[in-house]
Formats: structure tokens, sequence, C-alpha cells
């Protein structure tokens, strides 16, 4: 089909005979926007060392760039940010973000709003703000794995829906105030507000509803809250069963008894906490259903260190297999300041290994181009492209095609967006042909020019980087030229 096109439109002008490209693609890593491998910060190291960190280490601790990282995973919890009802604290949090959003670096938000249970001898933090218990929010107590005992929202109580989802709502639009518009740097927020940590689940405190009806009823009010809030920051939504799931006979059944469906619904991304342990089952299942509509986050079972350090839940780069099994297009194993810093000390190579081919999220690559080499001012240039992406995951944001004539200094003499260009839905290992038009102008000056392409963002910015050669420093593609005549 391509090639007859290309044979068409040459035996139908002859002002110009088709010449077709195949770009020299490389082999090295890239940390491109919406995928890869996520730094990790917060004013606590939540459900691990419990120590605090301050904006100096959540930042300029690190030491550079972390130009191998492409995403920030940010826990804050509602105490620090609301510690009096109404009268927020963004100071810390907002310097935090700013800090990475001008490195280019996006970020998974994670607001801890029920509890912290800590994790095996580490007890955890007090999320909640106490003014909300004081307005007589119930509570239901456990004793967490640490031993420690803890408290949640009572979910069932009436002081729940009066009090606390309230309260939360009024939160969460304070937030989307400052954050929720076109072109944030956060990626995704995950919905919390049921659940221990930030897991839709009460795992350890093993919470009992009168019936599945009211659970259900329960959550979905929860997720309609974020869904009626955020317009322009995507959902995420954690995946995993719950303590009370039974023992689903499908896999409509699993979603279900979680209110998994109601995540799908809305469109979240999906993130699962220790996935290795979950390789097979309905937790898999669903990933084998969902990536392909839904971004899907790996969270480690344990941090870096104690990976390194225990590996009782597989090596690092056991994990990363696992990783592009499910379909990951983000990953991270809590790399909080020090644990960064021993990472790029130790295992750089599995660091690179994800970003390279075959690796997280998407690389995509354009196969061969065919166009005209000669053309009148004011024709159309016809562009047929064949594409592959060489990754697990996707690029679930379009990020359309842009062409530039460029003369010999690089300056643009002309550009223009192909809007309908979406590559969306590409999956690994398959060809995408494309066929794209752009509008020469009439007062375009004869000449030669060079032929530059890019993947673009809505401000119609290079924005994804192409295992090609050819890249100049505004990350543009020379791929060829083109001899432009004077008007017909």
């Amino acid at each position: 089909m391509l090639v007859g096109l290309q044979s068409t439109v040459a035996g139908a002008e002859s002002n110009g005979s088709v010449k077709t490209v195949f770009p020299v693609e490389i082999e090295k890593s890239l940390a491109n926007p919406y995928m890869g491998w996520g730094i990790w910060v917060g004013p606590h190291a939540f459900g691990n060392n419990e120590k605090d960190y301050s904006v100096e280490q959540n930042t300029t601790g690190f030491g550079d760039d972390a130009p191998l990282f492409s995403w920030v995973m940010v826990d804050w919890d509602w105490g620090r940010l609301e510690p009096r009802e109404g009268e927020f604290n963004w100071g810390d949090f907002d310097a935090v973000l700013n800090y990475w959003a001008a490195r280019r670096k996006q970020f998974v938000l994670r607001f801890w709003v029920t509890d912290n249970p800590g994790w095996k001898s580490r007890p955890g933090a007090p999320v909640l703000p106490n003014w909300i218990w004081e307005k007589g929010l119930r509570s239901h107590e456990y004793i967490a794995e640490s031993g420690v005992k803890q408290r949640e929202p009572d979910y069932a109580d009436p002081t729940y829906q009066s009090i606390y989802l309230p309260a939360l709502t009024r939160f969460l639009a304070a937030f989307a105030e400052r954050y929720d518009k076109p072109g944030t740097p956060i990626t995704f927020l995950q919905v919390t507000g049921y659940g221990n940590w930030v897991d839709w689940a009460t795992r350890y405190s093993k919470y009992k509803f009168a019936d599945p009806s009211a659970k259900r009823a329960l959550l979905a009010r929860v997720m309609g809250i974020y869904a009626s809030t955020f317009k322009n920051i995507r959902l995420l939504g954690w995946a995993g069963a719950d303590w009370d799931g039974g023992d689903p006979r499908s896999l409509e059944d699993y979603v279900s008894a979680n209110a998994l469906d109601l995540a799908v619904s809305v469109g979240c991304g999906l993130i699962w906490t220790g996935f290795i342990e979950n390789l097979y089952g309905w937790d898999r299942d669903m990933m084998q259903t969902h990536w392909r509509q839904h971004p899907i986050v790996a969270e480690g079972y344990a941090s870096y260190d104690d990976i390194q350090d225990d590996r009782t839940h597989g090596t690092f780069d056991e994990l990363l297999d696992v990783a592009f099994a499910w379909h990951a297009n983000f990953t991270h194993y809590y790399f909080v300041v020090d644990t960064y810093k021993r990472a790029m000390r130790e295992a750089t190579h599995t660091l690179r290994r994800g970003l390279c081919r075959g690796g997280l999220g998407y690389r995509l690559v354009p196969i061969s181009l065919s166009w005209r080499d000669k053309l009148a001012a004011g024709q159309l240039l016809v562009i047929n492209q064949s594409w592959m992406n060489r990754n697990v995951g996707r690029l679930f944001v379009q990020h359309p095609l842009k062409l530039y004539l460029t003369d010999d200094g690089g300056r643009a003499r002309f550009s223009e967006v192909d809007t309908g260009f979406d590559e969306t839905t590409w999956a690994q290992g398959e060809t995408y042909p494309v066929i794209s038009v752009f509008h020469l102008p009439k007062d375009l000056l004869p000449g030669v020019y060079d032929l530059r392409i890019a993947l673009v963002d809505a401000g119609g910015k290079p924005r994804i980087r192409l295992p090609i050669e050819g890249e100049d420093s505004e990350m543009r593609y020379k791929v060829g030229t083109i001899r432009v005549l004077p008007p017909l």
C-alpha cells in the first residue's frame, strides 16, 4: 500500500521523484517523559525508614539532576499541608516540585490521607491532621505489622461521610486550584481516601463492612470526588486485591470485589505494589487486559537498599525483567537521596538497561520516510512513514509529528504540525504506516532545505527523543533534504 502510493505520486508529478530514507537507529538509553525510572521525595520515607527529609535533601541533596530518571514519586501527608482547617502550607511542597519541574521531571503524586502502618519493624508516622479527629471523626484501631497501634478512619461510621469526605473534598479542591492546569508537570495523582498506606486496600487493618455493596458504594463516592475535581491531572488507581476479596472465579469478580472497574471506567492509570509477587493470577490477568488503555506503574515490593541487602524478593535485574513483562511505563524502588546515590554507584547498568531497546515505556523509531525531492512552493508535501515502538509500554499522551524545513544555519523557514499523528496505541513490535500532509506556503523562497522532524508537546515544542542519528540542539532530527522550486 505504501509503495503503491509512492509510485502514484511519483508518476503524477514531473518536478520530482520520490526519495526514501532509512534513519540510522542508535543504541542508547533514553530518559523520555511519561516513562522510565522515578526518584522518591517527601517529608518522610513513609512505610520505609520513616526518616525526616528536608527540602534540601529532596532537591539539591541528590547531587545532580538525576539524568537517568524522568519522573519523581512524591509522597506527602495531609497533616503537613493543612495543619489547621482551611489554612494550607504549600511552601515545602512547592519548593520540591518547582525544583524538579525546572529540571523537566514529571510527577506521580500520592497524598497520604488515611493512615501509615509503617513496615516490618518501622512504626508509621501520623498522616492525618489533628483537627479532623478533633471534629469528631471516628477511628478504627488495629495493630500494625510493626506491633504499634495505629488508627484509620472508621469508613462505615457516619462521621466518615459527614466529616472526613467533605474535608477531603475541600483539600483536593485547594490543591486542584494550584496545580490542575493545562501543562501541569503532574502526570498522575493517585486516588486515596480508603486503605492502608496509599493502597486501595486494608490488608493490615482488615476493615470489615456490613456487606460488599456498602463497601462498593463508599469506594465509588471517593472515586467520584477525584474524578469530578481533576480535569488535567490524570488519576492513578492502586490495582491490587483487598484482603476480603474472597476467591474470585473470574476477572470480573476480581475487579468488582475491590471496585477496580470504577478506576478503569474513569481512565485511571494502574499501579501495582510488589508486582513481582503477583506475576501470576488475577493481578496479571488484569494488567494483560488493560495495559493498552491504562498505563502501568510498577512499584517495587521493597526499596533498592532492601533488594540489594535482603534479596528475598528478587534481584534488581529480575525485578526489572518482571516490570517488562507487566508492560510497565514507570517503575521505582523508593530511591530517596542516599539510596539514589548508592544505585548510581552500583547499578547504572541496570538503570540504563531499563531505558534501552526492549525497556520501560516506549521507544519510537521512524523506520522509513518517503517524500518528493522537489516541490514547488504552494504545493503539498506528502510524507509516507513507517514507525515502530521497540519497548514494552506506550506513549499514552499524544505527541504529534512536526516538520521543519531549515536553512544551512538550522533556522526554520517553514514548520507545521500534523495534528492527526497519534502514536498513543502503538505497541511493541508492530509496524505502523503513517501519511502526513504539509502545506508549503507560496512565499517560501526557492532553495535546498534540510528536512527535520520532531515529536512535539501541546505547545509545539520537541519533547520526545528518538533513537536515531541526526538530533540537533533543539531535539529535532535531520532526515534528509528537499528542493523547493518557485511557485507554479
